[in-house]
């Protein structure tokens, strides 16, 4: 063998050395992969990674940088893993920047970097390279076929230290890491997306039901469990039994509509479990073949909403409705002035028979009966303006009844009273609100001429921080037709009556700032009921 050829034990120990440096590769892109595929979050992919080429190569430190994704912090780069810091040195290093140019070329060329201590920007780092005796830093790109994410830092001081010419291996560790956290950003991605479509699902505070070809309930979001009940209870029933309380849907049923057609649908009116007024809607969800596969079926409870349109509907009507009165009235009682005053002094100066002096007597009450009418139309037309001052809810009530005693005792009527006695004080004109409570309270009365039984009641607003008063009777109830014409001027049923009595209510109860329901069922009795809001109530600090 001459001197230039190697001996057969180099030879060996070379092709040892060999082996032994392509078992090491291959374990460190073993331990990668089984790092990689052990979770789709991108935190765990990265420190994960980082510990298996530090544990198989036997180094002391590593990080991994990011690069921000935002265009004004272009060439920034974040820590967000690390192994082998203190806390104290980890804070010191959490970020730094690389020129764009030299980003975009390390992506080009693919390139890994041989650093020394003398290269690293951070000082506390670089002390700790010295104090260590680390000469040799590799920096990895972590690269897509496309783009550059971030830098990979690890300190070669293992017991096989690698050499330049393994790039190609470490290139190859940066693309394997670097297509890893695609992945798991494209998954945490996802993932955000679908939890902000969760909140926003669940935030909507109107009930929706997604709805399956098999008529079957497959999701409901939170506002829907308040409604109908717990969500576990829900899934998987058939929805006719849920929005209907029966076994299969009506004929006009939206949601059945929307399966047969494959077309948005939209209605409204009252809901076919608790009335009200609702909006009802049912869109088709398409699969990617354009094939019908669930239903969207969406309720909004818009009942509060046709409340206050039909409240300010009906006040625009009665501000219309009392200028015309008023001026009816002017235009009446001059003329009826003059009739009355002539009546009365022709009764003084001639001598009637009993007959004819019955006649002109029966004049002058008709006569006053029409000036009666003129001063409620009048009132109505032009009321006072209240006279606002803390008074108690359950004060007037007492006060109402003292005065309807006699009247209650003639009518036969069994009074029941449920007073809540922590009411706070209301601002309200104390004369005004006892004339609506006494129209009530003579309103029952007169509802129910066989005698019969009225619960006044007082408490607090039902899901907030107002004060209510209910006035309900065991009379007839309303008819169906008179329900929304009961508020109407001019509009009664009683002989006698003016049909004033409650439209002059009304006014003065949004004077209040307050507003009056009605609640009938024919046979059944009725219930009015006043609600103060919470702005209505009487502060200490005021």
């Amino acid at each position: 063998m001459t001197a230039c050829t190697p001996s057969p034990r180099d030879a060996l120990d070379q092709s040892g050395e060999a082996r032994q440096a392509q078992h090491h590769e291959l374990q460190i892109l073993f331990d990668i992969g089984t790092a990689l595929h052990s979770s789709p979050h991108l935190q765990d992919v990265l420190q994960q990674a980082l510990l298996a080429i530090l544990q198989t190569l036997k180094f002391k430190m590593g990080v991994i940088y990011l690069l921000r994704e935002t265009l004004e912090d272009e060439g920034g780069l974040d820590l967000v893993a690390q192994h082998g810091f203190s806390s104290k040195l980890k804070n010191a290093i959490q970020t730094f920047y690389v020129s764009p140019r030299k980003l975009e070329a390390l992506r080009l060329k693919g390139r890994v970097l041989w650093l020394t201590p003398s290269d690293i920007v951070f000082p506390d780092l670089r002390k700790r390279m010295q104090d260590e005796g680390i000469s040799e830093i590799i920096c990895i790109p972590l690269l897509t076929q496309k783009r550059i994410l971030g830098l990979m830092y690890v300190t070669n001081d293992g017991i096989l230290q690698l050499k330049p010419e393994r790039n190609e291996f470490l290139t190859t560790i940066g693309y394997h890491i670097g297509t890893a956290i695609e992945n798991a950003q494209l998954f945490e991605s996802v993932e955000r997306a679908k939890k902000e479509l969760e909140i926003s699902f669940d935030a909507i505070q109107h009930s929706i039901f997604i709805i399956d070809l098999g008529r079957r309930v497959f999701r409901v979001n939170r506002t829907c469990e308040g409604v109908y009940g717990e969500g576990a209870s829900l899934i998987g029933r058939h929805y006719p039994t849920l929005l209907y309380a029966r076994d299969e849907p009506p004929a006009d049923c939206l949601i059945e509509q929307c399966l047969r057609e494959g077309l948005p649908v939209q209605r409204e009116g009252p809901h076919p479990r608790w009335g009200g007024f609702y909006y009802f809607y049912a869109f088709p969800v398409l699969n990617s073949s354009g094939r019908l596969a669930r239903v969207v079926y969406y309720e909004k409870d818009a009942t509060e909403s046709k409340k206050l349109e039909q409240r300010l509907q009906q006040s625009e009507r009665l501000k219309a409705l009392g200028t015309l009165a008023a001026g009816i009235a002017h235009e009446i009682r001059n003329p009826l002035a003059t009739i009355n005053f002539n009546t009365q002094m022709l009764q003084r100066e001639l001598s009637l028979e009993p007959v004819q002096l019955q006649m002109f007597n029966d004049m002058v009450q008709e006569v006053r009966k029409i000036d009666r009418i003129v001063q409620q139309v009048l009132h109505f037309a032009r009321p006072r303006e209240p006279q606002f001052c803390p008074n108690g809810l359950n004060e007037v009530v007492a006060y109402c009844l003292e005065l309807a005693k006699v009247y209650l005792r003639k009518a036969t009527v069994e009074i029941e009273l449920k007073l809540e006695p922590q009411l706070p004080l209301i601002v309200m004109d104390h004369s005004q609100i006892s004339q609506v409570v006494m129209n009530l309270i003579i309103n029952g009365i007169e509802a129910m001429p066989e005698g019969g039984r009225m619960i006044i009641q007082t408490g607090f607003q039902e899901g907030g921080a107002g004060v209510v008063l209910k006035v309900s009777d065991t009379g007839q109830g309303i008819l169906d037709e008179d329900r929304n014409r009961v508020f109407d001027p001019f509009f009664t049923r009683k002989p006698e009556g003016t049909g004033l009595g409650l439209s002059i209510s009304r006014q003065i109860i949004e004077k209040h700032g307050a507003f009056i329901e009605i609640e009938s069922e024919r046979g059944m009795g009725a219930t009015f009921r006043i609600i103060f809001p919470e702005s209505c109530m009487h502060r200490s600090d005021s």
